[in-house]
């Protein structure tokens, strides 16, 4: 399905909006929900930042495990950095509100949607290929080295962080608490290491 907001296309797969519905369906923890609306305002950070910093992205995918935001021309790294930035930047600004909430009313639900938030805030900081922070590591690297010794280190970087949860998987997993979040990321991560930046 294509819409267009403000001479954006926005796409979302066929794919993506069944595993949304069988998630939001199937859901016993009551965490689906706030979590959905968690990353639809990260989202949401990097296409503000992208709309004042007057690149407006050129369309919005929507795939499973993926939210790919395509510009048709170059931001620069400084334009880059700002970006990515922007979407864990929401994150932590939801956190400390629902954190303030918390404190004032002792609502236990706010505090379980923060921490939500703060999770995925710092989830999307790790410096490592396909999250923020792996695009503001490249883009710092890259101003002060070449491109390809920028990448490589972030290659790298990536290429540990996924042999240390595939680990951490592993691990858990002989002492019998399996983690399959654990497995998904450490894979995600080694896919990401090998991708092309």
């Amino acid at each position: 399905m294509k819409i267009r907001l403000l001479g954006t296309e926005i796409y979302i797969s066929f794919l993506f909006a069944a595993v949304i519905t069988v998630m939001l369906a199937t859901d016993r923890t009551g965490l689906c929900l706030p979590s959905l609306f968690a990353v639809i305002m990260h989202e949401i950070g990097h296409l503000f930042a992208m709309w004042v910093l007057d690149c407006s992205p050129k369309g919005v995918r929507l795939i499973p495990a993926s939210v790919q935001i395509t510009s048709s021309f170059s931001r620069g790294y400084r334009n880059d950095i700002i970006i990515a930035v922007c979407g864990p930047l929401v994150n932590f600004i939801l956190f400390l509100t629902l954190y303030f909430n918390y404190l004032a009313f002792k609502n236990q639900l706010t505090l379980y949607y923060g921490l939500l938030n703060l999770v995925i805030g710092l989830f999307n900081s790790l410096p490592v290929l396909g999250l923020d922070g792996g695009t503001v590591l490249f883009s710092v690297l890259a101003k002060k080295t070449n491109l390809n010794r920028a990448a490589l280190t972030v290659r790298i970087i990536t290429l540990i962080c996924a042999a240390a949860v595939i680990i951490s998987a592993v691990t858990l997993t002989v002492r019998g608490k399996i983690n399959i979040s654990l497995y998904i990321i450490g894979i995600y991560l080694l896919i990401m290491s090998i991708m092309k930046i």
